[in-house]
């Protein structure tokens, strides 16, 4: 039989014709590869689509304007008071006048003080006030009369601090038997201390301890005290060191002024205060005890310990215990800041410099009662430092800004001056007297010779 007509059976496996099964296994493998094929597609497709193809981000919205800061409201300026109204209140304004008799002390009690009288030193405000006072050519002598039956109030010379001065650092013992007890029973001997017991006399006493160096002090306790020491703490308001109600306190005297008798317009302008040479280049200045203070130290409250440390070495600063009268007031005429600790009591000479030579005072001594606080504004031309900020003194100066730091330093030349002792303080003094006696009103007006 040929070969196409001839029958072949077919291999059968497990009930199924080989054949089939091959090509039922060839077409299941093309199907695993079709969809693998497929599978690897859409994975390249999402790879491609993920790393080609990103959202833009959202478009953030624009930032509102910062709405615009009101416009000042300038009002019209108020107009001008009577000068009694302000304050502090013109210079020229008398609160009133009293008339204050001047005690001449004979020869055998002026002798007692002779070889310390016109010897200036920084308790020679009983020698200033007294000179000023019996000084004609002064506006202060317009309270003086020659006639103690009308006077309102009585100047002792009392000249204690002359006496002692020469013993310091030491008291001598015969202080009182031989200056304080004469004194005192030659004024009583006059009569017109029993008319008030004393209470409208006036005396100065110009030391650190006021008049706690008189074992006799019950005797001058009814007077009026003119003290340098003004001191709120609680440490310092007994043994009548200071009495609030019956003391004024004045100014001091310094050397570079009083002893030395340099004249500050030589070094700056009369109308303006500013450096005759060159310009106020220095931030700090001050001259005084004790390069050696501690941080604890009772002497100063360890103040003076901050000084003395890293400001010292400071080219911004001239800080040194000792000062040369002309190379001084050079310096005092650079300064803009002239630095005042309190040393063994709050007060310091040291202002009284800066005052005079247009240096903006930093006041460092909690407590302080500044001279003449009722008719004086001080926080108009002194910058002032609590103790426990007074390590940021360097910080706290340069943040003063330009405009400030100038208005402190015109109102020093404008005021601030005129509180020493030479100058307007005898008026200041006489506004303390009329608060102390009630006087005010009493011989009101304008002072002679007094500028506003």
């Amino acid at each position: 039989m040929s070969h196409y007509g001839q029958y072949t059976p077919l291999e059968v496996e497990d009930g199924v014709p080989s054949r089939s099964r091959s090509r039922f296994l060839s077409e299941s493998k093309l199907m695993l590869a079709t969809m693998c094929l497929c599978a690897l597609a859409m994975l390249a497709f999402v790879t491609f689509t993920s790393t080609s193809y990103t959202e833009p981000p959202e478009s953030s919205p624009e930032p509102e304007p910062e709405p615009e800061a009101p416009k000042p409201i300038i009002l019209d300026p108020l107009p001008q008071v009577d000068p009694t109204s302000q304050w502090p209140a013109p210079f020229n304004v008398a609160l009133c006048k009293p008339k204050i008799y001047v005690y001449t002390f004979p020869e055998y009690l002026t002798n007692l003080t002779t070889d310390c009288e016109g010897q200036m030193h920084n308790y020679g405000s009983e020698q200033v006030l007294h000179q000023v006072l019996l000084d004609k050519n002064h506006s202060a002598h317009q309270y003086v009369t020659q006639n103690p039956e009308e006077a309102d109030f009585f100047f002792i010379p009392f000249y204690g601090a002359c006496f002692i001065h020469p013993y310091l650092p030491q008291i001598p013992d015969n202080v009182d038997d031989d200056y304080v007890k004469p004194v005192m029973k030659w004024v009583r001997d006059q009569g017109y201390w029993h008319r008030s017991n004393g209470t409208d006399h006036i005396m100065i006493h110009p030391m650190d301890r006021g008049a706690t160096y008189y074992k006799a002090i019950d005797e001058l306790l009814p007077a009026i005290f003119l003290t340098t020491i003004g001191d709120r703490r609680l440490c310092c308001t007994d043994g009548h060191r200071f009495r609030r109600a019956r003391d004024i306190v004045i100014p001091s005297v310094t050397g570079i002024l009083d002893s030395r008798h340099i004249d500050p317009y030589a070094y700056v302008n009369k109308t303006t205060g500013m450096p005759l040479q060159g310009e106020r280049d220095l931030l700090g200045l001050f001259r005084g005890c004790c390069a050696d203070t501690k941080p604890d130290d009772a002497y100063s409250n360890g103040i003076r310990s901050l000084l003395f440390g890293e400001l010292r070495n400071s080219p911004d600063y001239s800080i040194e215990q000792e000062w040369d009268g002309e190379q001084y007031a050079a310096l005092l005429s650079r300064a803009k800041y002239g630095i005042t600790p309190m040393g063994y009591t709050l007060d310091t000479t040291r202002v009284w410099e800066y005052l005079a030579f247009g240096v903006v005072p930093v006041v460092i001594a909690d407590g302080i009662v500044h001279p003449f606080e009722d008719d004086i504004d001080w926080d108009a031309f002194t910058v002032r430092i609590p103790r426990d900020q007074a390590h940021r003194i360097d910080e706290m100066l340069r943040s003063i800004s330009n405009e400030e730091y100038e208005r402190y330093r015109s109102n020093v030349w404008k005021t601030g001056r005129r509180i020493l002792l030479q100058r307007d303080a005898w008026h200041l003094i006489v506004r303390g007297l009329c608060r102390m006696k009630g006087m005010e009103g009493v011989r009101r007006g304008m002072l002679e010779g007094v500028e506003a």
